[in-house]
């Protein structure tokens, strides 16, 4: 059961930025509610002498404890003490809510596009949660997953079609493993649509074997458990029910790709695909420590980066 912390913050204790964000946050709160809080802590992760005083007097005073250890432990009497009496709430850079941060993930929603079949509606309950922060970031209620894992034959089509609608974009958006699909499209386009799909497949296949993607969508499954590689849609996103707010999604992406909650985001919003490209780690960070930690990146500071 995940407990808000995971190691123990306080004098002697192991003091990991998130967690001593954590408990500080949770101490203000505290504070405000139960004790005329005049003087906050500082919440920027460091356990110095303030923090473990607040500690030692929030034990002494409010848990009872006649000699406080000034460490609050996973799940302790501290902890729960602490936490029961003040639930921690989510604590972004745009919203002062103050529900609980499983209780705002709920009131989120994130779907997928109906033409993805069933066995690839495969994308994590981490991953999906991490698209819920940043729906919460950026005030919005729904989200729509368009393309989770595809095989040679998906990645095949999907570029043919995208190559014959526009060859020049398709050429800005891939790397070398990409460039070498194209042409093939490129010298067969004469061909029957089957016949040129057939001999990209074949080639996405080679490229494979030499371990190269084409795209980092084109994996087998078992790399999709280990990185789950998926788009959110842009277009399908703001037609879903609720709020939208472009701009704000994708300032939200990016500040949780620099937290490291999502391993890679490319903003693809402005070409074709009408996309958000995430990369998210399975478990890379607890979920219910999230923090707004620094300014927002804007995305037209994140350089090229190949699908």
């Amino acid at each position: 059961m995940n407990t808000g912390i995971i190691k123990s913050v306080g004098k002697n204790g192991i003091n990991t930025k998130d967690d001593v964000i954590f408990i500080q946050t949770a101490l203000n709160k505290y504070a405000k509610k139960h004790a005329n809080n005049t003087f906050p802590l500082k919440v920027d992760g460091i356990c110095g002498n303030k923090t473990i005083q607040a500690i030692f007097n929030f034990q002494k005073n409010h848990v009872g404890i006649s000699v406080p250890d000034a460490r609050i432990d996973p799940n302790g009497r501290s902890f729960r003490h602490l936490t029961s009496t003040s639930p921690i709430a989510i604590a972004t850079s745009n919203t002062a809510s103050t529900k609980p941060i499983s209780f705002m993930l709920n009131e989120t929603h994130v779907t997928y596009a109906s033409d993805i079949p069933e066995n690839r509606r495969i994308v994590s309950a981490y991953a999906i949660n991490v698209v819920k922060l940043a729906l919460i970031e950026s005030k919005m209620t729904h989200a729509v997953i368009t393309s989770t894992l595809r095989t040679p034959q998906d990645q095949a089509e999907i570029m043919y079609k995208n190559a014959k609608a526009d060859f020049t974009q398709q050429e800005r958006l891939y790397g070398s493993a990409g460039d070498s699909v194209l042409a093939v499209y490129k010298a067969n386009k004469t061909k029957s649509k089957d016949q040129v799909i057939k001999l990209m497949k074949e080639k996405i296949e080679s490229l494979l074997d030499e371990n190269k993607r084409t795209s980092q969508h084109c994996v087998t499954l078992e790399s999709f458990k280990s990185v789950n590689t998926f788009d959110i849609g842009c277009g399908s996103t703001e037609r879903a029910p609720g709020n939208f707010d472009k701009k704000a999604l994708t300032k939200a992406f990016f500040a949780l790709e620099k937290q490291g909650y999502i391993k890679k985001c490319i903003d693809e919003t402005m070409l074709k695909n009408n996309c958000w490209h995430l990369e998210v780690v399975p478990n890379a960070k607890d979920i219910n420590l999230y923090r707004i930690e620094s300014m927002l990146i804007p995305s037209s500071s994140i350089a090229r980066r190949y699908v």
